[in-house]
């Protein structure tokens, strides 16, 4: 959904004087750079908003590189600035930069790149170590996730973020093979033991009997609901009046944080139900199927 993002957050720096200073979008889960590239071609093909720049932001050390090499022109030119942190953190990025925003985008999805490296362990798609971390470097993988929790934590993992229904099973199963043969240690190992624990027809279903309980485990192992919770209650304060922010959310969970927060006395929704991908999109793309965008407007004006 890359033309309402862009719509709606270029709109608030079309509103500002002349005579304003440069003010920033911030793409605050830079992944693959589409939105980033979509923002700066925005910028660089209108003359009264070329001034303006782009900071793009992402924990994982891989995305920034391939940054570095993809936006080596607007590197070297100013027009895009780039932080390696978690999207949790934006809030004392811009308080101790003093940057003037006046749009955040924070797609709460994983890009291609993540999810076709097999090194990652994000997918079943292919066989790979059961990581998870979208930064390496930082937190427990999953696997150690699996070895230190206790059955009922791993219940309440599955239903909360995964809404599988049968997580009890499931749970069971990965804590009965811990006990006799350890953690399975690959992606592949772990959704074969995810098929064999649930009943025959759900097996066979719409979509892989791994899929929520690997969304799940995602979630957890990257502290993705906490960092959401983080970006709502105190980044998007630092937009500036006037300004945007758009949330692309593919989970019931975070697009109830963010209607909510949305809300507030600070924000006027500019979205009263969230956009969905077309069919056109679901086509190009079948993981947009889930994907709910909301967009908000801080009260006041540029």
């Amino acid at each position: 959904m890359v033309e309402p993002i862009l719509d709606a957050l270029i709109a608030p720096f079309r509103q500002l004087p002349e005579s304003a200073p440069p003010h920033y979008v911030i793409d605050c889960t830079l992944g693959g750079g589409g939105h980033a590239a979509a923002f700066l071609e925005a910028f660089a093909s209108d003359p009264l908003l070329s001034k303006h720049r782009l900071l793009g932001i992402d924990q994982d050390p891989e995305a920034i590189a391939r940054a570095r090499v993809r936006f080596e022109k607007e590197l070297s030119t100013g027009q895009l600035e780039l932080v390696q942190a978690q999207f949790s953190e934006l809030g004392s990025i811009l308080q101790e930069s003093r940057r003037p925003a006046l749009g955040i985008l924070a797609d709460l999805g994983f890009s291609s790149d993540q999810l076709n490296d097999a090194e990652r362990g994000l997918s079943f798609q292919s066989d790979g170590p059961l990581d998870m971390r979208l930064n390496p470097s930082q937190g427990i993988s999953c696997r150690d996730l699996l070895a230190r929790t206790t059955e009922q934590e791993l219940v309440k993992i599955l239903s909360e973020y995964g809404e599988e229904r049968f997580s009890n099973r499931i749970a069971k199963a990965i804590m009965d093979v811990r006990r006799k043969t350890g953690v399975p240690r690959t992606t592949r190992e772990l959704a074969d033991l995810i098929v064999r624990s649930v009943p025959p027809p759900a097996r066979h279903g719409r979509i892989h009997a791994a899929t929520r309980t690997f969304q799940a485990l995602r979630i957890a192992v990257n502290g993705e609901l906490e960092q959401l919770d983080s970006l709502l209650e105190h980044a998007i304060l630092q937009l500036q009046p006037g300004g945007r922010v758009a949330v692309l959310s593919f989970h019931s969970l975070e697009d109830r944080k963010v209607k909510l927060a949305f809300r507030g006395e600070n924000f006027k929704v500019l979205t009263k139900k969230p956009l969905e991908a077309d069919e056109a999109e679901v086509r190009r793309n079948s993981r947009s199927r889930s994907a709910k965008l909301r967009i908000a407007e801080k009260e006041g004006s540029c």
